[in-house]
């Protein structure tokens, strides 16, 4: 597994809170900053809030064409809620709600549009959901002894992840992560990385790599592969939420003082690639100073 730089902060001027919850191939942004969702694009931050919102709004993903996904709440103000999806595109809402879901909160969203994630609840439980927008079909995970059930990362290749809670033989719980495939029915589950117990995957990319978070520590790798990043100081915790098809990550640090804090990390070139890309700048010099540019 490649190295990564440090994180490197990424936080909405003017804004006590950034959390950044997903990144595409152009570099575009997505997440929430105090309530609104926003985006950032060609290095300037919009607002995006649904009109019939009325607690909040955010952006949990973004396609490669710029296609938004999120949810939004609404409240009586009574402390009764509702939470709704929504796909944003063309500066047009379009709703989206599991069927027969009292609440519905869209977590991710293929690169290429066609998958959907998130989750879902009725007055009895709550789970995970994934959606094929193409053959119109919805898959649902937990259940049965598996509870807290999130779905959040899905790639182009139909493969989920996520993480819920399982009662185990000792009358505890543990924490298991899971890839499945659409495509073929396989769920795969993890319930370590590097020793550290209790990881959380949270995004997948083509390529297969994950990213996520085991304790207050970040990750990203794949199995057998991980790169996990140091502990965040001052009681922070370290959370990786969103990566692109190059491996940009971002995520977001819980502070103490409950505000949230984003940052942003990518890959460090291997040495060999160093090297070409040394030798591809100095060929361009070479062949400015021939032609006498």
């Amino acid at each position: 597994m490649a190295a990564y730089t440090d994180p490197v902060p990424f936080n909405r001027p003017g804004y006590a809170s950034t959390q950044p919850w997903d990144i595409n191939e152009s570099g575009t942004i997505v997440g929430t900053s105090d309530g609104e969702g926003f985006v950032f694009e060609g290095g300037v931050f919009s607002s995006l809030v649904h009109p019939d919102a009325t607690a909040g709004t955010t952006v949990t993903g973004v396609t490669d064409d710029g296609t938004l996904v999120g949810s939004y709440w609404i409240s009586d103000g009574a402390d009764v809620w509702e939470q709704h999806g929504y796909i944003y595109s063309g500066g047009t809402f379009t709703p989206f709600d599991v069927p027969s879901a009292t609440s519905t909160s869209i977590r991710h969203v293929s690169s290429d549009g066609r998958y959907l994630t998130g989750v879902g609840s009725d007055e009895a439980d709550s789970y995970g959901f994934a959606y094929d927008r193409q053959a119109m079909v919805l898959t649902t995970f937990g259940g049965g002894a598996e509870f807290s059930t999130i779905a959040q990362g899905v790639n182009t290749l139909g493969q989920v992840t996520g993480s819920f809670f399982r009662d185990n033989s000792a009358g505890g719980f543990e924490s298991v992560s899971f890839v499945f495939d659409l495509t073929t029915g396989v769920r795969t589950e993890y319930t370590e990385i590097n020793g550290l117990q209790r990881p959380r995957f949270r995004d997948i990319n083509d390529s297969g790599v994950i990213t996520g978070f085991v304790g207050n520590q970040a990750f990203v790798g794949t199995p057998g592969n991980w790169h996990v990043f140091s502990a965040a100081t001052g009681g922070s915790s370290m959370l990786g939420y969103g990566l692109n098809e190059a491996g940009v990550l971002v995520g977001s640090y819980q502070n103490p003082d409950s505000t949230t804090s984003g940052w942003i990390s990518s890959p460090v070139p291997e040495p060999g690639t160093w090297v070409l890309m040394a030798l591809g700048l100095g060929g361009l010099g070479w062949r400015a100073r021939r032609s006498g540019a």
